[in-house]
């Protein structure tokens, strides 16, 4: 954001004048969740490699610290999906890990918004505020993000596992928790009483906050509204201070 300098002027006799200083720029906040099921899935999805490969690397470390285990193969594929769980170093067993969420963050300006509109709008691959338009738009948007300067990101663990009506989802643990599943057949479950979620919440790093990472990369683009997440923008404007915004792409 953009911040006209204010000047004291003397002119003549007359007293000291402050000039008027110009609306500052708005500025918008774009995010993006998505599920990978490996790094080059998330690079094939014009994600920076050095951002997959990290948020890999995390979700992993979050993985051996937070997946619950098991006394036998049954119990742990009970709460998943057969032939999904595997036997850990001392004898338990423990579901593999299905892939990583990747939650990125970072803000463009109103004229950055401007100029996607037009862009979309020239290229007439879309009508303006129709669904396919705004992720169109969000697209550039994030690519100008990711490429121009700062991005705030985050990964959690995701995995595969049975909903009760059958299907088969992939998600977070938190999710699953947050859906009502209680893991109680897991170790962790049983030494906190029952609770795996307890357990959890004092455990788990990702998701809990965003990374923040500066990139002079060349201009990479993004698709949005892959399995199921949905894109927005909120916006940001005021000196240094937050509003809410109806601004709102895709989803």
């Amino acid at each position: 954001m953009r911040r006209s300098s204010v000047k004291l002027v003397l002119a003549s006799s007359l007293p000291l004048a402050l000039t008027a200083c110009s609306a500052p720029e708005e500025t918008y906040t774009v995010s993006k969740r998505n599920n990978y099921t490996t790094v080059q899935a998330c690079v094939d999805d014009k994600m920076p490699v050095d951002v997959c490969s990290d948020a890999y690397m995390e979700a992993l470390a979050d993985h051996r610290r937070v997946a619950p285990t098991y006394g036998d193969k049954a119990a742990c594929e009970a709460d998943f999906v057969p032939d999904y769980c595997q036997v850990t170093s001392d004898g338990r067993y423990m579901p593999r890990l299905g892939g990583f969420e990747l939650a990125v963050s970072g803000e463009v300006s109103q004229s950055q918004v401007d100029a996607a509109r037009a862009q979309v709008e020239s290229s007439g691959q879309a009508v303006s505020g129709g669904s396919n338009f705004n992720g169109l738009l969000t697209g550039l948007l994030l690519g100008q993000m990711m490429s121009g300067g700062s991005r705030q990101y985050y990964s959690q663990p995701v995995y595969q596992y049975r909903d009760s009506r059958g299907d088969y989802r992939t998600t977070t643990l938190g999710q699953q928790i947050d859906q009502g599943k209680r893991f109680e057949r897991s170790d962790q479950a049983q030494q906190s009483g029952g609770s795996y979620s307890s357990y959890y919440s004092g455990s788990s790093s990702g998701g809990s906050s965003y990374k923040s990472r500066t990139s002079t990369r060349s201009s990479v683009s993004s698709s949005i509204s892959r399995g199921g997440f949905g894109s927005q923008a909120t916006a940001r404007s005021g000196w240094g201070g937050k509003s809410s915004g109806g601004f709102s792409f895709g989803g």
